[in-house]
């Protein structure tokens, strides 16, 4: 297998969603140092660690702090969040020490190490040809005082790391084009790139044939912003007016006992199956395996990211061949449509109803969406959107050596 000589050092988020990417570094470069983080919002974040490879092949894992902080209100955003990234920030330095501070690519999957990386280069401390900043979201300050004042700080450090590093990649044109509004356009030194999709390698599993009841698939943290009760609310329609539809819930969070409760409530217990907080590729593909159609719907958060990224939901459906059933408001909702890989909505019971009922007596549907679904994934999948983006990075490092 040929791989690029470079020295690529990646720190991300505890979560099985991103390593898909930090797979293909592996698969593709010859040395790989992976500093994943102990942030995140899980309810128990794993400790900071370092995982060491070459050639494809783990030879080192160090671990280091684990934080923690279930809390909320000011002493979440004033003591917990900031202890944790100081954490971080510490582990992180000692991971670099490991490494004598030097590799060819720094490529950060967040804002802390990216940020980290500038300062400790511009202090001639850290001996890196390229620094990348890979951006996932962007938050709007929203009206609450406490998370007001912690977004403008992510603000202030977006602001200054666009500026300060060698390339800045986007998961989404309106990503871009957001930043570019409201920090304006990146310098000529500041190379842009936009990198769609980065859907996981698809795990083999065997897909249901029976159509009904028809399975519904949700992925994601059990919160209001994820139109969770509105994803119950749903279900129960589509019951009462004669549909037989089960929903798969993956995912844990804050609102995972009320939910269960209103669930209850509804009366329509043995037709949602919660499954908890699942952080394997391969389980998530078996349970995905069950359902027909992924479940996405987003509520119309002024303040939230989902109007710019591409959720983990979406890379994991697609990655695993269900066609979708999704709101507007993701960006990726966009791309559903133009490949007619499901549907896209109004976040209405009765908007779903008419879904759900066009599968339940045309199940030919699938067949048709899930050939869309395949033409997305084969365009958009990690190994060609990241080919294409450190092929002509790799070119331009082995320029400047010359």
């Amino acid at each position: 297998m040929n791989r690029w000589n470079e020295h690529i050092f990646t720190a991300e988020l505890p979560y099985e969603k991103d390593a898909a990417v930090t797979r293909y570094l592996v698969e593709n470069f010859h040395k790989v140092d992976d500093f994943v983080m102990s942030l995140g919002q899980m309810s128990n974040i794993p400790p900071s660690r370092l995982f060491q490879y070459e050639n494809g092949k783990l030879v080192s894992e160090v671990t280091y702090i684990k934080n923690n902080y279930n809390a909320s209100g000011l002493i979440l955003y004033f003591y917990y969040i900031p202890k944790a990234l100081l954490t971080v920030t510490y582990d992180l330095c000692r991971s670099f020490k490991r490494i004598n501070f030097t590799c060819d690519i720094f490529f950060a999957q967040h804002f802390l190490p990216a940020f980290v990386a500038v300062i400790l280069k511009k202090a001639g401390i850290l001996k890196c040809n390229k620094i990348i900043f890979w951006m996932f979201d962007f938050f709007l300050i929203p009206p609450q005082i406490t998370r007001s004042l912690y977004y403008r700080g992510i603000d202030l450090i977006q602001k200054f790391i666009r500026t300060n590093v060698d390339e800045m990649w986007y998961t989404t044109p309106r990503l871009a084009e957001t930043d570019e509004i409201n920090f304006g356009k990146l310098p000529d030194s500041v190379t842009k790139k936009i990198t769609n999709g980065c859907f996981f390698e698809r795990i083999p599993v065997k897909l249901t044939q029976k159509i009904r009841p028809v399975k519904l698939a949700f992925l994601g943290s059990l919160r209001p912003n994820n139109a969770i009760f509105e994803s119950i609310d749903s279900v129960a329609y589509c019951l009462e007016k004669g549909i037989n539809v089960e929903l798969h819930i993956i995912g844990s969070g804050p609102y995972e006992s009320k939910l269960k409760e209103y669930v209850k409530k509804k009366k329509i217990s043995s037709s949602v199956i919660f499954y908890g907080f699942v952080d394997d590729g391969k389980k998530i593909a078996m349970i995905l395996s069950k359902c027909h159609l992924g479940f996405a719907l987003y509520s119309a958060d002024a303040y939230g990211p989902n109007w710019f990224l591409t959720s983990g939901k979406f890379r994991r459906f697609v990655s695993q061949g269900l066609p979708i059933i999704a709101t507007p408001v993701p960006y990726f909702a966009k791309y559903i449509y133009d490949y007619n890989a499901g549907f896209v909505i109004d976040n209405d019971p009765k908007e779903v109803y008419k879904c759900i009922k066009m599968v339940y007596d045309n199940p030919g549907i699938l067949k048709t969406m899930k050939k869309g679904v395949d033409r997305l994934y084969m365009d958009y999948n990690t190994n060609v959107v990241f080919k294409k983006a450190f092929t002509s990075l790799t070119s331009d490092i082995n320029s400047e050596q010359i």
